[in-house]
């Protein structure tokens, strides 16, 4: 159920290939590519670990933003906070605190299946975890996810390494590799987010909804802004007719 090859991963919640995911029989968009971390969910998946946990990763956090760290490096630097007293992590025990700790934002269910309604396939684009993407997509009817991931050992414990498929401040690539290995015109794309760092994407698209922005960048660079925390707002911008 995935579309993969060098180093982009799409994962399909319904079909093995994701490219059936879109329908491209109807007028208007295609495809809606949704940030998860702040736009989807409230907080985001690595502030809701290290919060379970009792750490903060905000010098590296700065050190990432001054170009200091990659994000391999930065990943690497999340991880390493979670071994509480050197006790290794079972990926099952993250995937519960996000299940049990993640809040979906108000209206994000009737967002979806909104654009179902319509033909408008939904993709995450997120640099959070692919863990907490896809219990996303499942519980509100998202298509297909790309997120960044955890290396495991065979045991199912964290290695300390992580899957860089998303570069957070270069969404952008990804958003041109998702657009080509589905197929899907720019014009007939829209995104969704919440921060700086989903502009990127919106400018491989044909516009982008600031939804909830946490940021004035965001705001300039949207073709449209949705303030507040209900997600049936975004409607209107996205249905209703060609981008």
């Amino acid at each position: 159920m995935a579309l993969a090859g060098g180093w982009l991963q799409v994962v399909s919640t319904h079909h093995r290939d994701p490219r059936h995911d879109v329908d491209r029989t109807k007028p208007g968009l295609e495809l809606v590519l949704l940030d998860m971390d702040g736009t989807l969910v409230h907080g985001s998946t690595w502030e809701i670990l290290h919060e379970h946990y009792g750490v903060s990763n905000e010098v590296n956090w700065l050190r990432y933003q001054r170009g200091e760290l990659d994000d391999h490096a930065f990943i690497r630097s999340d991880i390493a906070l979670w071994r509480v007293d050197e006790r290794p992590v079972h990926v099952d025990e993250i995937d519960e605190i996000l299940h049990k700790r993640t809040r979906i934002m108000d209206g994000a269910k009737e967002l979806v299946d909104a654009l179902r309604a319509r033909g408008i396939a939904t993709c995450i684009v997120s640099g959070g975890l692919d863990l907490l993407a896809r219990r996303v997509c499942l519980e509100l009817g998202i298509d297909m996810y790309v997120a960044n991931g955890l290396r495991l050992k065979e045991s199912g414990h964290v290695s300390g390494e992580g899957l860089v498929f998303i570069e957070i401040k270069d969404k952008a690539r990804t958003t041109r590799e998702i657009l080509k290995r589905l197929g899907v015109p720019r014009a007939r794309t829209a995104a969704v987010g919440n921060s700086a760092y989903d502009v990127p994407m919106f400018r491989e698209c044909g516009f982008g909804v600031a939804f909830n922005p946490s940021d004035h960048y965001v705001r300039r660079m949207a073709r449209h802004v949705v303030e507040g925390v209900d997600m049936r707002d975004v409607i209107p911008h996205l249905v209703g007719g060609a981008p």
